[in-house]
């Protein structure tokens, strides 16, 4: 887990236990107190200049010591219930009963009750789905559904017909009809998305394609040009072009498992664990922002270890954002 996804867990957890003490949270999320106030110090420091998180939400303490109470507040949208599809219903729940299988008693039972907070977050189609009594992890009838979707909006695209679209939003929770102009499949991580005109934003938007409830083919046609790649949105790689250096990172010994793990296996990357328990990662370097973000990510657990210009170039980004907190 990268040292943002920490934080803003625990701004999470911190908005589902409302005046929890100090020494319980911390305890919760495996922090000692004072590591737990330095991490909501750090937090608060976060964002995107003239705005930071302290904008947004707070904390306050009351109460010495470990007993003493600890409040998120401004902070609702962190309790925000979870929306799945039935797709990624059923993918955890087969997660969850695969897990099971090889866990001991305790371990089963804290599964048992997360299976149950799911069942009692959703509702409709993804509800029902989830309370199927078959088992497997690869539904075929699921497959071919993927398919044909994928395969009608290529065809769409090439034959330049808008589709209406009905369209469920994990964000807002909700189903809506959109009209788009779709210009292509592209694929990121495990999942694939429809790049499209989007008429009611008036702009490029990317719709995940096991989002998409239904889509039909217009008769209408639009006319205007596809963009090319290199300017068809944020979904396109960043590691596109030529590579003009290696870029070596070394993580702490309390980030080098999690590198070892999400990292160890990718083509092109080179991973060395080290005797004192840290771990070096050795990748190609194509665009130095990223490599900026990458590394910023993983706060005081990661430090650039080459090139210097991608050294300098962490440099001249703290430097520019502590500048921009304390004005």
């Amino acid at each position: 887990m990268s040292e943002v996804a920490r934080l803003v867990s625990l701004a999470s957890f911190l908005a589902s236990h409302p005046r929890i003490s100090l020494g319980e949270a911390a305890r919760a999320t495996h922090r000692t107190p004072q590591e737990l106030l330095k991490d909501m110090n750090a937090l608060m420091m976060v964002g995107v200049h003239p705005y930071t998180p302290s904008d947004y939400i707070g904390y306050a303490t009351s109460g010495p010591g470990e007993n003493g109470l600890i409040t998120l507040y401004s902070a609702d949208h962190f309790k925000r219930p979870p929306n799945f599809t039935p797709q990624e219903a059923l993918a955890l729940k087969y997660a969850l009963e695969h897990y099971a299988q090889a866990a001991d008693g305790p371990t089963r039972r804290q599964i048992d009750e997360l299976a149950a907070a799911l069942a009692e977050s959703l509702h409709g189609q993804a509800a029902r789905e989830l309370s199927r009594r078959e088992r497997g992890f690869i539904l075929p009838r699921r497959t071919e559904r993927m398919r044909e979707m994928i395969g009608r909006l290529a065809r769409a695209g090439e034959e330049r017909r808008v589709v209406e679209l009905e369209y469920f939003s994990a964000h807002r929770g909700t189903l809506s009809r959109r009209r788009v102009h779709p210009y292509r499949i592209v694929e990121s991580g495990s999942h694939f998305y429809l790049l499209a005109l989007c008429e009611l934003a008036g702009a490029t938007r990317h719709f995940r394609v096991d989002r998409i409830r239904h889509a039909q083919m217009l008769d209408e046609v639009f006319t205007e040009a596809v963009p090319v790649r290199s300017k068809a949105g944020r979904m396109e790689p960043a590691m596109r072009g030529r590579q003009f250096e290696t870029l070596m990172v070394e993580f702490s010994r309390e980030a080098g498992p999690d590198v070892l793990e999400e990292y160890g296996q990718l083509p092109d990357v080179e991973v060395t664990a080290k005797a004192n328990g840290r771990v070096v990662l050795k990748l190609p370097l194509f665009n130095e922002t990223w490599a900026v973000g990458f590394v910023m990510s993983f706060g005081e657990h990661a430090t650039i270890l080459r090139p210097q210009s991608a050294r300098d170039a962490l440099k001249r980004t703290l430097e520019q954002a502590l500048k921009a907190h304390q004005a």
